[in-house]
């Protein structure tokens, strides 16, 4: 089978990295994938690394301009001569350059089409996008069962074209490592007593930095041995930094920026925090989990899909800092309860979301095609 997996992210996130996985998983099974990506993007450059095929002819720019009718081409001419038997799209703005590419082609030759759905943002139901939903997409991957009520939702879409595939974790690479703990820990000048809560994730509004860093006084109140990790890049970065500021917390927060070494952070931390507003399935979650740590999360979106509250994590209302701060601080004095939740999170993540888990349910949907 030939598989064409389309994305318009330069950045990396869960997102991507799902599509990497993905792809190395069909490959392996001896299928013929191509990714279509920017060749800028940091999917294109791990793919590669792989020895994953990559076609970067489509720049995937947003908006209304001339650049958006060459895409166009481009893509029409890239299908025409790989010509897959899927075509795997994972945004909004890739579908609709798939929408306009596959106008053009007869009908006997285009691929089936399947859109996966990553967020829980809500879909505008213009006449539009209620036709590409309910007649465009063959199928409509969903990482969390929020997801799929919310596609279920949207007018003409029939539940037996939803799938619920979550994402996964490799839980082997995000093993603990007690050398990565001291070499990070050093790094930010950590002392052995230190309470880490690490936060990874871009830096954008729905995923809660602010939230922790409101919660913060009152938890450092209580504990002054906490020291807040901040994983990520992403604009809202000197915003939070003069929050903090304000708040008179900067000495306790460290904002890391992008890194490549997630595991050796998770590591390196005691405790780890999800405070998103919004969330599709929280790829974040499963890394935390993967590497044993207690996970302080948001009942939103598909969090309570990985996090069941009590057993593998503490789930806090949306948006409360008082809620987040209760619970950051039950864990931060409690080294028992810590181990556990983060003993029962990594067994969960090994069974419930492993990349071969991942891997079979999506090449399970494509052989409904074959």
């Amino acid at each position: 089978m030939k598989i064409i997996h389309t994305n318009f992210l330069r950045g990396w996130g869960g997102q991507s990295n799902r599509i990497l996985m993905e792809s190395l998983g069909a490959a392996a099974a001896g299928h013929e994938v191509l990714l279509s990506v920017p060749g800028d993007s940091e999917l294109a450059r791990r793919a590669r690394a792989a020895g994953l095929r990559i076609d970067d002819s489509v720049s995937y720019r947003g908006g209304l301009r001339a650049a958006t009718l060459g895409d166009v081409m481009r893509l029409r001419r890239l299908l025409e001569t790989f010509r897959p038997d899927i075509l795997h799209l994972h945004g909004g703005r890739d579908s609709w350059l798939a929408v306009a590419a596959l106008s053009t082609i007869t009908r006997a030759d285009r691929p089936r089409v399947i859109r996966c759905k990553h967020n829980v943002f809500p879909v505008a139901q213009h006449p539009l996008n209620v036709w590409q939903y309910s007649r465009f997409f063959e199928r409509i991957v969903c990482l969390s069962t929020a997801i799929v009520e919310q596609c279920a939702s949207i007018r003409g879409v029939r539940r037996e074209n939803l799938r619920l595939i979550p994402s996964a974790s490799e839980a082997e690479r995000f093993a603990r490592n007690i050398q990565a703990r001291r070499r990070v820990r050093a790094e930010f000048a950590l002392k052995d007593d230190h309470i880490v809560v690490i936060l990874v994730g871009r830096l954008r509004p729905e995923k809660g930095h602010e939230v922790l860093l409101r919660a913060a006084p009152t938890i450092l109140a209580a504990n002054p041995q906490v020291r807040f990790l901040l994983a990520g890049g992403g604009s809202m970065r000197s915003d939070l930094e003069r929050l903090a500021a304000t708040l008179c917390i900067s000495e306790h927060c460290l904002f890391a920026g992008f890194r490549e070494d997630v595991p050796d952070l998770l590591s390196a931390a005691d405790i780890a925090v999800q405070p998103s507003l919004s969330e599709g399935l929280g790829t974040s979650v499963l890394e935390a989990c993967a590497a044993g740590l207690p996970v302080v999360a948001s009942r939103t979106g598909g969090i309570p899909d990985v996090i069941l509250d009590s057993e593998t994590g503490i789930l806090v209302e949306p948006g409360s800092h008082d809620a987040l701060a209760s619970a950051l601080i039950k864990c931060a004095s409690d080294p028992v309860l810590r181990e556990r939740l983060g003993s029962a999170g990594r067994k969960r993540v090994s069974e419930e979301f492993s990349p071969e888990r991942l891997v079979e349910r999506t090449l399970e949907l494509y052989a409904e095609f074959a």
